[in-house]
């Protein structure tokens, strides 16, 4: 079987030759595969002529291979490139990989900075400071205590029964407090004495730096009046004391206050302690 070089599709078989020569034929020995009439017998029962030339056309040159060449196909690059995509998805892979790993071990690092060792600079004498002159702290005032009474009135006996107060009140055309006593006193017949009010503050401390009639001897704040009993048991019902707001002396606020009401002598030594009373100011 034979195939065509440009197509490779098979080409059809060569034709038969048929010898029709008999050797009784008449008229002597002719001329094989001719006919009578001098022609062939392949011309007479084989193909027509055209298709033999045909056939010579087609027919290939004997020095090349009758075997069709293989088709050239693409499939090899193909392969190639699917490949190259793997190799190159598998390196971004590794890379991210390495890369997150690095990442980690980056962060979890503890820092560690060490601190520069200073160099031994050039040695200087230490000079000496000048000492500060020692300034001589403010003498404190000496505390103000409670008095205690004089031992020459044990005798006398006070029957302390009530305090009231009047706020805002005016006395002289100066805004303060009259402040009420109700008492009994025994055995101070004729003796000069003051009915004393002296003020504390929530801790108990005495106002001080009184002015005028609102300074004791010792210069707390008070506000008094002079007593002289005239019988051996003495009653005092509504005894009046005033005490003016600026006599107490105080800034601007609110304040606790207290008053320690006291029976005492000419010389503001301590008769009898009566009684202690509370109440609240505020200075505008």
């Amino acid at each position: 079987m034979r195939f065509c070089l440009n197509c490779g599709n098979p080409l059809p078989d060569a034709p038969i030759v048929f010898n029709l020569q008999d050797s009784g034929s008449q008229g002597g020995q002719s001329n094989p595969g001719t006919n009578p009439y001098g022609q062939s017998m392949e011309t007479q029962f084989g193909r027509p002529a055209f298709q033999q030339q045909q056939q010579q056309q087609q027919t290939p040159p004997q020095n090349f291979s009758m075997v069709p060449p293989a088709k050239k196909s693409g499939g090899g690059k193909k392969i190639m490139v699917a490949v190259g995509g793997v190799v190159a998805l598998f390196f971004l892979v590794l890379v991210g990989g390495a890369a997150i790993v690095g990442y980690n071990i980056w962060k979890n690092k503890p820092v560690v900075t060490n601190s520069p060792t200073p160099s031994p600079g050039p040695s200087s004498s230490p000079s000496a400071s000048p000492s500060a002159s020692k300034s001589a702290s403010p003498t404190p005032k000496p505390e103000t205590t409670k008095p205690t009474p004089s031992s020459s009135y044990d005798n006398v006996k006070v029957n302390f029964k009530k305090v009231w107060v009047d706020y805002d009140q005016t006395n002289a055309g100066e805004l303060g407090m009259w402040i009420h006593l109700k008492f009994d006193v025994t055995n101070l017949k004729g003796v000069d004495s003051y009915a004393a009010v002296y003020f504390q503050k929530s801790d108990d401390s005495y106002l001080e730096d009184g002015t005028g009639e609102n300074r004791a001897n010792d210069g707390r704040v008070v506000a008094q009046i002079k007593l002289k009993p005239g019988y051996d048991t003495t009653a005092y019902e509504d005894l009046e004391i005033f005490m003016p707001y600026s006599g107490l002396n105080l800034t601007k606020g609110k304040y606790n206050l207290k008053m320690d009401i006291d029976l005492v002598d000419n010389d503001e030594s301590l008769i009898k302690h009566m009684t202690y009373n509370e109440f609240k100011y505020e200075k505008y």
